[in-house]
């Protein structure tokens, strides 16, 4: 009989205990953040027809994700992010009245090239707004992606914030390249410069037929970046007309967020319509963007609501955990309950329920063991206390309170320990 093969397919992993416990304290902290702002917690569905996925990236995307036909021959795909799934189920609440604002934490799944903080499934958390075209809004997801990571403590972090707007104007205006889709293709190679070189993307352009010294000019302007007041005097110095972008500095001024401006965060510009912006963890520039976002006014159009406009951000918790500290993972150390003889079985059972009933982590054997035994093993775990329960324990009403730091013990009354636990625990 051969063995089963307990390998993962390639791109999954399981989530150990450690990253879990990292996980859930930036999952409790979107929560939070999605609360005080007024977002409403919901999850998309995790299948969708096929046509609904390509709404977002077109048929291409085929190749990126898990697609496949169903029992029922039907072509369907596993969810690649949450906010097709969100657009998509807002677009048909024609009764949900703008704005509206969802937010979503779940896991996703895409079929592309495995790397360092790049998995093919993952967990990612997700913050929506749809109504009319708002700068207001655009602000409002921006703030809360900055409260949730000032709320996690990460001080290495910044907000860079570009614009599409600013980026055509300059395109069409000062480079001259008016025909629409030729200043599509120039941004689209400011949006490539995080994953070609310079050399390469301006011998790829020079060979579609762009002028040199228009791609230098490209690059350079791409490279302005810097506090809002000195990055819209340099747009104001090359005649660049930026009302987005200046509106947004005084808004964000107003809401006490501290943001960059970057010309060079364009962010997938067959998608994005107009702010944009990103998350770096400047401390850790090998992990990439830890979130973006920014204005989608196109994919409410093509799930048949031209009206609605759109905004959000997501961020992956795998990156952000990976920004953490594991020192700030602290596992509930518990109180271990300790049997000497099966007299006191029944009696420790109801101190152990009793400790978990007001709230206090506690452990015991689940096997027959020593007295010896039981203290090595609240020692392995770390258990700062140990109430021993005996024949004579029993008899008086009381326990043995063992302190493992101290190496002390007490005799006390069953109420008084649970009483000093209790108060140890919220200490």
């Amino acid at each position: 009989m051969s063995r089963t093969d307990l390998t993962l397919p390639r791109g999954i992993r399981d989530i150990e205990p450690e990253e879990y416990a990292l996980q859930t304290r930036v999952q409790r902290a979107f929560e939070e953040v999605a609360s005080l702002f007024n977002f409403k917690m919901m999850e998309p569905a995790p299948l969708e027809h096929l046509s609904v996925l390509r709404a977002k990236s077109g048929a291409d995307v085929d190749k990126e994700i898990y697609a496949f036909k169903d029992k029922g021959g039907r072509e369907v795909g596993l969810r690649f992010d949450l906010t097709v799934g969100m657009t998509r189920y807002v677009c048909a609440r024609r009764d949900l009245k703008p704005p509206i604002k969802l937010a979503s934490l779940a896991g996703a799944w895409r079929y592309d090239e495995p790397q360092h903080a790049r998995y093919r499934w993952f967990r990612q958390w997700d913050l929506e707004i749809f109504g009319p075209p708002s700068l207001e809004a655009d602000a409002e997801v921006v703030e809360a992606s900055y409260r949730l990571f000032e709320r996690l403590g990460l001080d290495s972090f910044s907000i860079q914030i570009g614009d599409r707007g600013t980026v055509q104007h300059f395109v069409n205006k000062v480079l001259g390249i008016k025909e629409n889709g030729r200043a599509v293709e120039m941004m689209r190679a400011l949006d490539k410069v995080q994953k070609k070189t310079k050399p390469d993307l301006r011998t790829e352009y020079t060979e579609k037929g762009f002028r040199p010294e228009d791609i230098d000019r490209l690059f350079e302007f791409g490279s302005i970046r810097g506090p809002p007041g000195k990055v819209l005097s340099r747009l104001g110095e090359s005649k660049v007309e930026s009302p987005a972008l200046e509106a947004l500095a005084d808004i964000m001024k107003g809401r006490g967020v501290e943001v960059e401006f970057n010309l060079g965060v364009v962010r997938g510009i067959d998608y994005y319509t107009g702010v944009v912006f990103e998350v770096i963890d400047n401390s850790r520039p090998d992990l990439g963007s830890l979130a973006g976002g920014g204005r989608y006014d196109l994919l409410p159009g093509a799930f048949g609501r031209p009206d609605l406009s759109a905004t959000g951000a997501a961020g992956g918790l795998e990156r952000i955990a990976l920004s953490l500290s594991k020192d700030a993972v602290r596992f509930p150390a518990p109180v271990y309950v300790a049997v000497a003889g099966k007299l006191a079985q029944n009696e420790s059972r109801k101190v152990l329920r009793e400790l978990r009933a007001r709230g206090v982590p506690a452990e015991s054997a689940l096997l027959d063991k020593a007295l010896a035994k039981q203290l090595e093993d609240a020692s392995r775990m770390g258990a700062p206390w140990v109430i021993i329960l005996g024949e004579k324990e029993v008899s008086a009403g009381k326990v043995t309170l063992r302190d493992m730091t101290n190496r002390t013990e007490e005799l006390v009354p069953i109420g008084t320990a649970l009483d000093h636990l209790k108060r140890a625990e919220s200490d």
